[in-house]
Protein backbone atom coordinates (compact mmCIF):
# COMPACT_ATOMS: atom_id res chain seq x y z
CA UNK A 1 0.00 0.00 0.00
CA UNK A 2 1.21 3.26 -0.87
CA UNK A 3 2.42 5.89 1.97
CA UNK A 4 0.12 8.30 3.36
CA UNK A 5 1.33 12.02 1.53
CA UNK A 6 0.83 15.35 1.73
CA UNK A 7 -2.30 16.70 0.12
CA UNK A 8 -0.88 19.53 -0.99
CA UNK A 9 1.57 17.19 -3.38
CA UNK A 10 -1.27 16.76 -5.69
CA UNK A 11 0.29 16.81 -9.15
CA UNK A 12 -2.52 14.78 -11.27
CA UNK A 13 -5.86 13.02 -11.18
CA UNK A 14 -5.25 9.56 -13.16
CA UNK A 15 -9.21 7.91 -13.79
CA UNK A 16 -8.66 4.56 -13.58
CA UNK A 17 -10.22 2.31 -15.59
CA UNK A 18 -11.46 -1.03 -14.33
CA UNK A 19 -14.30 -3.34 -15.12
CA UNK A 20 -15.37 -1.94 -18.33
CA UNK A 21 -17.10 1.21 -17.33
CA UNK A 22 -18.58 2.78 -20.82
CA UNK A 23 -15.33 4.46 -22.46
CA UNK A 24 -18.20 7.97 -23.15
CA UNK A 25 -18.87 7.79 -19.58
CA UNK A 26 -15.02 7.71 -18.20
CA UNK A 27 -14.26 10.58 -21.40
CA UNK A 28 -16.69 12.31 -19.72
CA UNK A 29 -16.00 12.24 -15.78
CA UNK A 30 -12.42 13.05 -16.56
CA UNK A 31 -13.42 15.80 -18.42
CA UNK A 32 -15.79 17.04 -16.00
CA UNK A 33 -13.35 16.39 -13.10
CA UNK A 34 -10.72 18.85 -14.86
CA UNK A 35 -12.86 21.50 -14.33
CA UNK A 36 -12.96 20.97 -10.63
CA UNK A 37 -9.48 21.16 -10.16
CA UNK A 38 -6.36 22.64 -10.86
CA UNK A 39 -4.06 19.47 -11.96
CA UNK A 40 -4.40 17.82 -15.28
CA UNK A 41 -6.71 14.97 -14.98
CA UNK A 42 -5.88 11.80 -17.22
CA UNK A 43 -7.16 8.38 -18.14
CA UNK A 44 -5.69 5.41 -17.14
CA UNK A 45 -6.33 2.00 -17.77
CA UNK A 46 -5.96 -1.31 -15.29
CA UNK A 47 -3.10 -3.58 -15.58
CA UNK A 48 -4.42 -6.58 -17.94
CA UNK A 49 -3.79 -8.94 -15.10
CA UNK A 50 -6.08 -6.37 -12.75
CA UNK A 51 -8.50 -8.86 -10.90
CA UNK A 52 -11.19 -7.10 -8.99
CA UNK A 53 -12.42 -8.56 -5.85
CA UNK A 54 -15.53 -9.84 -5.60
CA UNK A 55 -17.96 -10.13 -2.03
CA UNK A 56 -18.71 -14.03 -1.55
CA UNK A 57 -22.65 -14.74 -2.38
CA UNK A 58 -23.20 -10.77 -3.66
CA UNK A 59 -22.75 -9.74 -7.13
CA UNK A 60 -20.41 -6.87 -5.61
CA UNK A 61 -17.09 -5.87 -5.34
CA UNK A 62 -15.29 -5.61 -2.70
CA UNK A 63 -15.14 -2.00 -2.16
CA UNK A 64 -12.12 -2.15 0.84
CA UNK A 65 -10.13 -4.80 -0.82
CA UNK A 66 -10.44 -3.25 -4.08
CA UNK A 67 -9.25 0.03 -2.74
CA UNK A 68 -6.35 -1.79 -1.36
CA UNK A 69 -5.49 -2.96 -4.73
CA UNK A 70 -5.75 0.07 -6.45
CA UNK A 71 -3.49 1.30 -3.66
CA UNK A 72 -0.73 -1.52 -4.36
CA UNK A 73 -0.53 -0.06 -7.82
CA UNK A 74 1.87 2.39 -6.22
CA UNK A 75 0.99 5.66 -8.30
CA UNK A 76 3.87 8.35 -8.65
CA UNK A 77 4.22 10.93 -6.19
CA UNK A 78 1.92 13.47 -6.15
CA UNK A 79 -0.58 11.82 -8.51
CA UNK A 80 -3.98 9.98 -7.21
CA UNK A 81 -5.86 7.26 -9.26
CA UNK A 82 -9.57 7.46 -8.62
CA UNK A 83 -10.43 3.52 -9.80
CA UNK A 84 -14.01 3.90 -11.93
CA UNK A 85 -15.83 1.08 -12.28
CA UNK A 86 -19.06 0.04 -13.52
CA UNK A 87 -19.63 -3.00 -10.83
CA UNK A 88 -21.77 -2.29 -8.01
CA UNK A 89 -18.87 -2.05 -5.09
CA UNK A 90 -20.03 -3.03 -1.10
CA UNK A 91 -18.59 -4.70 2.26
CA UNK A 92 -19.39 -8.07 3.93
CA UNK A 93 -21.47 -5.87 6.68
CA UNK A 94 -22.59 -2.76 4.64
CA UNK A 95 -25.07 -3.46 1.30
CA UNK A 96 -23.74 -0.82 -0.82
CA UNK A 97 -20.97 2.40 -0.90
CA UNK A 98 -20.64 4.42 -4.18
CA UNK A 99 -17.53 5.39 -2.96
CA UNK A 100 -14.34 4.32 -0.99
CA UNK A 101 -10.87 6.37 0.59
CA UNK A 102 -9.04 6.70 2.86
CA UNK A 103 -8.00 9.82 4.84
CA UNK A 104 -4.38 11.42 2.84
CA UNK A 105 -4.17 8.06 0.73
CA UNK A 106 -3.07 8.43 -2.63
CA UNK A 107 -6.58 6.11 -4.05
CA UNK A 108 -10.15 6.11 -3.95
CA UNK A 109 -13.11 3.43 -5.74
CA UNK A 110 -16.01 5.16 -7.24
CA UNK A 111 -18.82 3.04 -8.73
CA UNK A 112 -21.00 4.32 -11.22
CA UNK A 113 -23.29 1.52 -11.06
CA UNK A 114 -26.13 3.26 -8.38
CA UNK A 115 -25.09 6.72 -9.81
CA UNK A 116 -27.16 5.51 -12.82
CA UNK A 117 -30.25 6.12 -12.75
CA UNK A 118 -30.79 2.88 -14.90
CA UNK A 119 -30.22 1.21 -11.63
CA UNK A 120 -33.70 1.92 -10.16
CA UNK A 121 -35.15 1.04 -13.18
CA UNK A 122 -34.96 4.63 -15.04
CA UNK A 123 -34.46 6.12 -17.94
CA UNK A 124 -30.72 6.40 -18.88
CA UNK A 125 -29.56 10.05 -18.34
CA UNK A 126 -25.51 10.30 -18.94
CA UNK A 127 -25.62 14.03 -17.83
CA UNK A 128 -27.02 12.76 -14.59
CA UNK A 129 -25.14 10.07 -14.14
CA UNK A 130 -21.62 12.19 -15.03
CA UNK A 131 -22.28 14.72 -12.69
CA UNK A 132 -23.20 12.20 -9.66
CA UNK A 133 -19.81 10.22 -10.75
CA UNK A 134 -18.12 13.75 -10.53
CA UNK A 135 -19.43 14.34 -7.55
CA UNK A 136 -18.49 11.52 -5.78
CA UNK A 137 -15.04 12.03 -6.87
CA UNK A 138 -14.35 15.07 -5.40
CA UNK A 139 -16.60 14.05 -2.22
CA UNK A 140 -14.12 11.27 -2.20
CA UNK A 141 -10.95 13.48 -2.40
CA UNK A 142 -11.81 15.30 0.04
CA UNK A 143 -11.46 12.41 2.33
CA UNK A 144 -7.92 12.08 0.52
CA UNK A 145 -7.27 15.52 1.26
CA UNK A 146 -7.71 14.52 5.21
CA UNK A 147 -11.68 15.81 5.09
CA UNK A 148 -13.85 14.00 7.46
CA UNK A 149 -17.88 13.62 7.16
CA UNK A 150 -19.53 16.97 7.76
CA UNK A 151 -22.50 17.68 9.14
CA UNK A 152 -23.55 20.96 6.97
CA UNK A 153 -26.36 19.78 4.53
CA UNK A 154 -24.56 22.56 1.70
CA UNK A 155 -21.34 20.52 2.07
CA UNK A 156 -20.05 17.90 -0.79
CA UNK A 157 -18.28 16.40 2.13
CA UNK A 158 -22.17 15.18 3.83
CA UNK A 159 -22.40 11.68 4.37
CA UNK A 160 -24.62 10.07 1.70
CA UNK A 161 -26.16 6.69 1.88
CA UNK A 162 -28.71 7.10 -0.94
CA UNK A 163 -28.39 8.45 -4.49
CA UNK A 164 -30.70 10.66 -3.59
CA UNK A 165 -28.60 12.38 -0.45
CA UNK A 166 -25.87 12.47 -3.22
CA UNK A 167 -28.48 14.77 -5.56
CA UNK A 168 -29.64 17.20 -2.37
CA UNK A 169 -26.02 17.73 -0.60
CA UNK A 170 -24.33 20.56 -1.93
CA UNK A 171 -21.84 20.22 -4.96
CA UNK A 172 -19.32 22.54 -3.42
CA UNK A 173 -17.30 22.44 -0.04
CA UNK A 174 -18.22 24.45 2.51
CA UNK A 175 -16.38 27.26 3.91
CA UNK A 176 -15.28 24.63 7.45
CA UNK A 177 -13.89 22.90 4.97
CA UNK A 178 -12.44 24.66 2.20
CA UNK A 179 -10.21 26.01 4.98
CA UNK A 180 -8.55 22.79 5.29
CA UNK A 181 -8.22 21.80 0.75
CA UNK A 182 -5.23 22.28 -0.83
CA UNK A 183 -4.80 24.17 -3.09
CA UNK A 184 -5.46 21.88 -6.26
CA UNK A 185 -8.98 21.80 -4.64
CA UNK A 186 -9.49 25.14 -4.96
CA UNK A 187 -11.80 25.23 -7.89
CA UNK A 188 -13.93 23.51 -6.80
CA UNK A 189 -14.80 25.65 -3.80
CA UNK A 190 -17.88 28.48 -4.97
CA UNK A 191 -19.47 27.48 -7.94
CA UNK A 192 -18.59 25.09 -10.81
Amino acid sequence: MADEREPDDLARVEVLEVAAPPRDLVEAVTAALSRRVSVPCSIRSAPADFEVPHIPGRNQADADRLLTAVEDLDPPEGHVLVCLTAEDIGHPIFTHFFGRARHFGAAAVVSAARLDPVFYGLRADRELTVLRTVLEIVHEMGHLAGLEHCEDWGCIMRFASSVEAIDNRGRTFCAECAVDLPEAFSPSVGSR
